[in-house]
């Protein structure tokens, strides 16, 4: 019996290995869309005769629906087989790519499918991570995460390059038909995903995720634009959703969960002060590079390219970094290249584009050094069959506090709050954004702090 289970575990491992390359091309070919339609967003707004900001709607909705998702599918995993999932991931990513295509007159329609295909990319992003942590152990898991996150910013390159074949060439309606070639991997999945049994007889708890979908979206409304109404009727629903966890046991996620899980908790208050800066050094940038230096915005993303190339290399031997200098130190590593990134920026900011680019490097690859050890030490605070649902915590947070970081660095530029405060004679359209990155820099060391005062609790995981 013995024999037959370790044999068992040993042919799911072997099959788990033979899937996660053609979960990784599909996270590429899903990621790649969010870089290009951004990189697209002229054309498209020029297309249908709208608004910069009318144009913004779809990444607006994307990311919605990104977060919403994530939580849900980590959260079904833990009782419904991934590989059902999975397929229906695959099918919403080609459904995306068909509805996108055929109404590609209506920009409204054109919001729908990229909402319907970011529905598919949460799919295959969560459950990726699901599964090498369910299925995976020690370095090898560690090996995937880093595989994951050198995938991510192959996708960032990959897009901006896309994007400007599209621009050029291409007319930008064909950008839709992409995830289309995810069809292709559904006899993969087939074959190669975990077998596994139906979870516990357990019902969808519909009413328990609409309500927390309900307070993702008005929380990510605020934190796009940090309005009033949005924080209210997200804690509102917050109320709402905390006494019907408390009076149903079977909650999707209840009171219990966290009390279970402490250590988790603490893993992602490290997690959430890391990542509230991810998003805010690309956001700055396109205004130094448009109002500080005058340059045009198409510039911004080749800047960053080789930051992008730069950081997939570096995160595709993250786990031999993590094995040769430990988990923590390589945690702390990467934050230190984040700071380091941002200082560099903020005191050589009006010495040009390169310079830009050079701490551009130092940011992107500081996040990819820390992204598996760190996902790693979350992941190893939970039991098996908690997993997803913490997995989907873990994306939602960070997803959150990276927006967060970017809607507080656009009402600093907006406001011009720290104009009056320069300390390096810089030129007066550079001061505020040099002031923001050093701001971003100490919230950097904010978070270094923290990771350092939790790292005891965390160790024995």
């Amino acid at each position: 019996m013995m024999e037959e289970k370790m044999l068992s575990n040993e042919q799911t491992n072997g099959d788990v290995k033979k899937l996660m390359p053609g979960l990784l091309i599909l996270f590429v070919l899903s990621n790649l869309m969010v870089q290009a339609f951004v990189t697209v967003s002229p054309l498209i707004a020029a297309n249908f005769s709208i608004s910069a900001s009318t144009a913004s709607i779809q990444a607006t909705i994307t990311t919605i629906t990104l977060g919403v998702c994530s939580v849900i599918y980590g959260t079904l995993s833990d009782y419904i087989p991934v590989k059902k999932l999975l397929i229906f991931g695959i099918s919403m990513l080609s459904l995306g790519s068909v509805w996108g295509f055929f109404f590609q007159g209506n920009y409204g329609m054109i919001v729908v499918a990229r909402a319907t295909q970011t529905m598919g990319q949460a799919a295959i992003s969560s459950l990726y991570l699901v599964i090498a942590s369910r299925y995976l152990e020690g370095n090898t898991k560690i090996k995937y995460f880093a595989y994951f996150t050198a995938c991510f910013q192959v996708a960032q390159a990959a897009g901006v390059l896309v994007g400007g074949i599209i621009t050029t060439y291409v007319p930008w309606q064909v950008l839709l038909l992409i995830p289309l070639c995810s069809m292709l991997f559904i006899p993969l999945v087939m074959k190669y995903a975990p077998v596994e049994q139906q979870g516990e007889k357990k019902k969808v708890d519909f009413i328990g995720l609409i309500l927390f979908s309900g307070m993702i979206v008005f929380l990510t409304l605020f934190v796009d634009g940090l309005r009033l109404p949005f924080l209210l009727v997200m804690i509102g629903l917050t109320f709402i959703f905390l006494f019907y966890i408390s009076r149903n046991d079977q909650a999707f996620i209840t009171p219990q969960f966290f009390k279970e899980n402490k250590r988790y908790i603490r893993a992602l208050t490290v997690v959430i002060s890391i990542y509230l800066v991810q998003f805010a050094f690309s956001f700055v940038s396109t205004f130094v590079v448009t109002d500080g230096l005058k340059e045009p915005l198409s510039l911004v993303s080749y800047i960053l390219l080789p930051a992008y190339i730069a950081a997939a290399i570096v995160g595709g031997v993250g786990d031999k970094i993590t094995k040769k200098i430990g988990r923590e130190n390589t945690i702390l590593l990467g934050i230190l290249l984040i700071t380091v990134g941002l200082v560099l920026a903020g005191l050589f900011i009006g010495q040009g584009t390169i310079i830009l680019g050079i701490s551009g490097i130092f940011f992107f690859v500081g996040f990819n050094t820390l992204y598996s050890p760190l996902l790693d030490t979350v992941t190893s605070t939970l039991p098996s069959n908690e997993i997803g649902r913490g997995i989907g915590l873990n994306d939602l947070s960070i997803n959150i506090s990276g927006s967060l970081g970017v809607a507080v660095c656009g009402k600093l530029i907006a406001s011009r709050a720290t104009d009056k405060l320069n300390l390096f004679s810089t030129a007066a359209n550079l001061s505020t954004y040099q002031n923001i990155f050093f701001l971003l820099s100490i919230v950097s060391l904010f978070a270094l702090l923290i990771f350092q005062t939790s790292k005891k609790k965390l160790n024995n995981v």
